[in-house]
C-alpha cells in the first residue's frame, strides 16, 4: 500500500437490507451475548415466578416477566424496524454514494461529497454481519460498508485484515 494510490477503493450506496444489517450491529451489540441479555432477563423473572409459587406473589413476576418479553420482541422485530424503514425512504439514505480508499496509514472516507481523513487506530469496533461491515469511530460515527461493494475476495481480505485488531 502506498500513499499516493489507494490500496483499495470502494464506492457504493447502501440497499435497505444492508441499512439493516449495518444499524442492528451497531445497536444490538457487536456480540450475540448482548442480543440475547434482555430477553434471557425476563425469562429469568419468569422461571423466578413459578420457583416462587404461581398461586401466590409468583404469578405477578410471571406477568411481568411475559410483559417484558413480549415488548422486546415487539421492540426489536416490529417497531425498530418499521421506524427505520421509514426514516430510510424519507431521508432516501440509498441515493447519497459513500466510499472508502484504504492507504497505508490512514484511510479516506467519501460521504455526500466531503473527504475525510483518518488514521486505522481512530477504529474503536469492527464487526462482520451478513451482509456488512461496521466499523465505529472513536468520535461514534459508524461506517456501514455494504459487502457487494467487493470486487474480488482478496479486497475483502485486504478490508478485514486493515481493520481486525
Amino acid at each position: 500500500m502506498t500513499d499516493q494510490k489507494p490500496a483499495l477503493s470502494l464506492r457504493y450506496a447502501l440497499n435497505l437490507e444492508e441499512s439493516q444489517d449495518g444499524f442492528g450491529l451497531a445497536t444490538f451489540g457487536k456480540k450475540q451475548i448482548t442480543r440475547f441479555l434482555t430477553p434471557l432477563i425476563s425469562l429469568g423473572i419468569i422461571v423466578y415466578g413459578f420457583y416462587i409459587g404461581f398461586s401466590g406473589v409468583g404469578r405477578y413476576y410471571v406477568g411481568l416477566g411475559v410483559f417484558f418479553l413480549v415488548l422486546q420482541i415487539a421492540m426489536r422485530y416490529w417497531l425498530l424496524p418499521m421506524l427505520f424503514r421509514r426514516q430510510f425512504v424519507k431521508y432516501q439514505a440509498a441515493k447519497s454514494e459513500q466510499g472508502i480508499d484504504l492507504y497505508q496509514h490512514y484511510f479516506e472516507l467519501y460521504s455526500g461529497g466531503r473527504k475525510q481523513q483518518y488514521p486505522y487506530s481512530e477504529v474503536q469496533n469492527f464487526a462482520q454481519g451478513k451482509l456488512t461491515y461496521m466499523l465505529e469511530l472513536k468520535t461514534r460515527s459508524v461506517l456501514i460498508v455494504p459487502k457487494r461493494a467487493f470486487a474480488q475476495p482478496d479486497e475483502q481480505r485486504l478490508f478485514e485484515h486493515s481493520f481486525k485488531k
